[in-house]
């Protein structure tokens, strides 16, 4: 027998990690449409930001960037450099900066989960990409409260390169998630890579 993690058989730590992912996801499944308020760091980089998910639908703002989303196409802000770049959404990724729908479902055959730790109320699983599974974020990293089967952190791992994000808040939806409207941004360049 191999024992891995928590003194649990290697078998009984993976069921527990794919247990606690399941109950993550059904979590932000059950909501309609929920706001995320989080704080970015890499490097010497940090910054803090919020999403809104509604459906398939999400609208995020980080720094001097925005992002509108409905479940085809992607307008990503710069207000900076006064640009706007249209792409389709990429709907199987799960980086939350990139697709915030899918940020919390590690289900499915993408990724290999493994229980690293559990104690005090935190368990922190580490998503390693099966086989065939490309994503440039490479294995991720994810800490959740058991009580509440809400996340409190993730990283995310870009060859070496860790990027960290830390949960501040979650919360029900209050209204609608904001659409892109053009007019708003009619004096800004446009690039659509569609």
């Amino acid at each position: 027998m191999v024992v891995l993690c928590c003194g649990m058989p290697q078998s009984r730590a993976a069921g527990r990690a794919t247990e606690i992912l399941e109950k993550l996801a059904a979590g932000f499944r059950a909501m309609p449409g929920y706001s995320v308020d989080f704080e970015v760091s890499a490097g010497d980089y940090k910054s803090r930001g919020s999403y809104v998910v509604e459906g398939r639908c999400y609208y995020l703002a980080l720094a001097d960037a925005e992002v509108f989303a409905d479940s085809v196409v992607r307008y990503e802000i710069d207000n900076r450099r006064r640009e706007v770049t249209v792409t389709e959404v990429d709907a199987t990724s799960r980086n939350i900066l990139n697709n915030p729908v899918r940020a919390f479902d590690f289900l499915g055959s993408e990724y290999i989960p493994a229980l690293v730790s559990e104690a005090g109320g935190r368990a922190v699983v580490r998503l390693t990409p099966a086989a065939g599974n490309d994503s440039p974020a490479g294995s991720v990293t994810v800490t959740v409260d058991t009580a509440a089967m809400r996340p409190l952190s993730l990283s995310y791992d870009y060859d070496g390169e860790q990027v960290q994000v830390g949960i501040l808040g979650i919360a029900p939806l209050a209204g609608h998630v904001r659409l892109f409207d053009r007019k708003n941004y009619a004096d800004y360049e446009f690039i659509d890579f569609r």
